[in-house]
């Protein structure tokens, strides 16, 4: 006689024992070890943390229509400080910081902004500002030296108005009835009466584009110094040159390698100097003449050295092989003998600029070139304020008016 059971029998009564097992086994501390769930496989989705949005930062409502916002820049935050400094606004960017430079240098000219300090980099800091007035209005640019290791760059667009014409909003009253002085970057000259009449306007024009120190003197008839003549030069170049990024001179705040010994990177003028260099414009140990290995920043910028530096800037081509013989068959100087060689081809480029060259703008008609005189700064000036070749270039007087 056979005692098997059906299948179906035998797994129910296996299932009930099972049942009745674990339940009598509620209370057992070690099989609730045992039967305890576990707990990577029991966490609820609800408890992982979602990534919020960030909150975006809004433009402030007083922002002015007539500052252009950088296309490819996300606003980080804005500020109100007062009435002297303004509204900050701070923006960040995957562009360079010289396409920002060069974005917004190109932008004030195009519409007749005043450059009231072009970029440069201060001695105590890495940060480049540009400051610009339009009317009433005043804006900094201030740029951030980026680390080797950010792929963005950040910025800085803060922007006020003159108290008597316009008020801050929520700023606080101010009871001085004074308003903040205007006279910036040598605008309005007090002096120009000490320059001859028919090289005033040059030195005006160079003056209203922004070229020079802030200051309403300029004292036309003092020497300039060979350290000033470089920050001009490379300064009076790129703001004639403001809409044409292939023909300015860029500036090195941090070189691999110093030009000058007498030129450390504290120096004022040290990155437009360190620019010329880099470029090629003034000899040093950059260009293959380990000899130089000084710039004498204060020493008088002379006839010889005005030629030397600008006339490239000018034909932007390899310079004509110069010699004695040859300047004095063209200019004529009855000094010719006194000329540093290095010179020589410059003013041979020089002479065959016509009417713009350098010697006839700034020292008139004259048969004695005198090459190691000193240069008034009303002369360097008038060199500075025509730029080209053969009748193709740009003036100041150009770049004012927005042509190029």
């Amino acid at each position: 006689m056979s005692f098997g059971c059906r299948p179906s029998v035998g797994l129910y009564l296996i299932a009930s024992v099972l049942s009745l097992s674990v339940a009598s086994c509620s209370n057992n501390p070690i099989a609730e070890r045992w039967f305890a769930p576990d707990p990577e496989l029991t966490e609820s989705p609800a408890t992982i943390e979602s990534p919020q949005e960030e909150e975006r930062v809004e433009l402030p409502e007083n922002f002015p229509e007539a500052i252009p916002p950088y296309p490819n820049a996300t606003l980080l935050a804005t500020e109100l400080k007062s009435a002297e400094v303004g509204t900050q606004t701070r923006w960040t960017t995957v562009d360079s910081k010289d396409a920002i430079a060069q974005f917004y240098q190109k932008a004030f000219q195009k519409d007749n902004w005043k450059i009231i300090k072009p970029l440069a980099p201060t001695p105590q800091s890495k940060d480049t500002t540009l400051v610009a007035r339009q009317d009433d209005l005043e804006v900094t640019l201030s740029l951030s030296e980026a680390l080797e290791e950010e792929a963005e760059s950040n910025f800085e667009l803060n922007y006020k108005w003159d108290s008597d014409t316009a008020e801050l909003p929520d700023a606080p009253d101010s009871d001085s009835g004074e308003s903040p002085a205007t006279t910036t970057a040598g605008q309005e000259l007090t002096d120009l009466e000490e320059i001859p009449e028919a090289t005033r306007q040059y030195v005006a024009d160079l003056a209203k584009l922004g070229v020079f120190e802030s200051d309403s003197t300029f004292e036309p008839n003092k020497p300039v110094t060979r350290g000033e003549f470089a920050r001009w030069l490379v300064t009076a170049n790129n703001l004639i040159h403001g809409n044409t990024p292939s023909k300015q001179i860029r500036l090195i705040p941090n070189p691999t390698q110093p030009a000058f010994q007498d030129i450390p990177k504290t120096h004022p003028n040290f990155a437009y100097i360190q620019g010329l260099a880099e470029a090629g414009l003034i000899s040093s140990r950059l260009s293959g003449d380990p000899s130089v290995v000084a710039f004498r920043p204060d020493a008088p910028l002379t006839r010889e050295n005005l030629v030397e530096w600008k006339v490239p800037l000018d034909i932007r081509q390899a310079l004509p092989t110069g010699s004695i013989q040859l300047i004095k068959e063209t200019w004529g100087f009855q000094d010719t003998a006194k000329i540093d060689p290095k010179a020589l081809k410059a003013l041979l480029a020089d002479f065959q600029n016509g009417e713009q060259a350098n010697v006839r703008r700034a020292f008139g008609f004259t048969t004695l070139f005198q090459p190691k005189k000193g240069v008034t700064r009303a002369e360097a000036a008038t060199a500075l304020w025509y730029f080209g070749y053969q009748g193709e270039g740009m003036s100041a007087e150009n770049a004012l008016q927005g042509k190029e």
